[in-house]
């Protein structure tokens, strides 16, 4: 979601800024605790829209967040004239939306427990498929409300926590606040979202993580570019899917030998492989997300697992 700011707020930020030279901060505070919903495969919480209680899948894979026909029209949620969208789905065809304009949305929808992240404005969209729960989902969050924070997914325990880092320093303590043992690898973070490179039976690739996807999803072009051929899929089970731009695309599942991803490997895993026009050679869904403690650091350009 777009964020709107009066344009005095703005200029008395500015002028705050250039005036004030602060100590640097350190900071590693929870902004939220949200309950979290896995169900087959859909990651959501609950949000507060306008006052009215709804459900949105968390999508760390969109670079924006959208709400459905059926949510504005359940929201009475005004066009915002000002703004339009263009939306991309996993096919590569892009296309304007409108945009609505909302006056309050919050994160959670318990008063003591909640983030408020005020007006702003967000694209009308489609999803393809979405669970029926209560409250009902009516869109999704994507990278323009996530990546301002760090995330920590916890999904067997149904949680995600949204964490505020400041860093000023290099004496800062650093993410996770977690005790123990993980994984640490680097990420590299474009337009809000990020990616991590993999090797999936000696070939390396880049991956997005994508808590939106259902599945890990092996883009056909990698998965040509390891020598398996159409006729190799077809063997495979499969069907049809679609992504927000709704429109069919066939995957299947294949047997591959060897996954690894920041040290750790995985033997004879089981990926879906379908068309990914994403710049991306796989999405590590939320599949992977369901059987790890995750922690995607968008401070720091790292991601940490267990």
């Amino acid at each position: 979601m777009r964020r709107l700011l009066p344009a005095a707020l703005i200029l008395g930020m500015a002028l705050y800024a250039t005036a004030v030279h602060a100590a640097p901060v350190c900071e590693i505070s929870r902004a939220v605790v949200l309950p979290l919903r896995d169900d087959g495969g859909y990651l959501s919480v609950s949000v507060t829209v306008n006052g009215r209680a709804a459900s949105m899948i968390v999508d760390t894979g969109s670079e924006g967040s959208l709400i459905t026909p059926a949510g504005v029209a359940a929201l009475r949620l005004p066009t915002d004239p000002e703004h339009r969208t263009m939306m991309q789905g996993p096919n590569g065809s892009p296309r304007l939306v409108p945009n609505v304009r909302i006056q309050d949305l919050r994160l959670g929808t318990h008063p003591a427990a909640e983030l408020p992240l005020g007006p702003g404005t967000m694209a009308v969209g489609m999803l393809p498929g979405s669970p029926m729960i209560t409250p009902p989902v009516l869109g999704l969050l994507g990278a323009d409300v996530l990546a301002d924070y760090d995330l920590e997914f916890d999904v067997p325990h149904q949680r995600l926590t949204l964490w505020t880092i400041r860093l000023g320093s290099r004496l800062c303590q650093q993410p996770p606040a977690w005790a123990g043992h993980w994984t640490t690898t680097p990420v590299h973070r474009q337009s809000g979202r990020l990616t991590v490179a993999f090797t999936l039976d000696g070939l390396g690739g880049t991956a997005l993580l994508d808590s939106g996807a259902r599945s890990h999803i092996v883009s056909t072009d990698f998965a040509h570019r390891l020598g398996l051929t159409d006729d190799q899929f077809a063997l495979d089970p499969g069907g049809l899917t679609a992504g927000v731009d709704m429109k069919e695309r066939e995957y299947h599942w294949h047997h591959f030998g060897r996954l690894e991803l920041g040290g750790t490997v995985w033997t004879r895993p089981v990926l879906t492989v379908a068309p990914v026009h994403d710049q991306a050679d796989m999405l590590l869904g939320s599949d992977w997300f369901a059987h790890h403690e995750i922690w995607l650091s968008y401070a720091t350009q790292q991601l940490f697992f267990r």
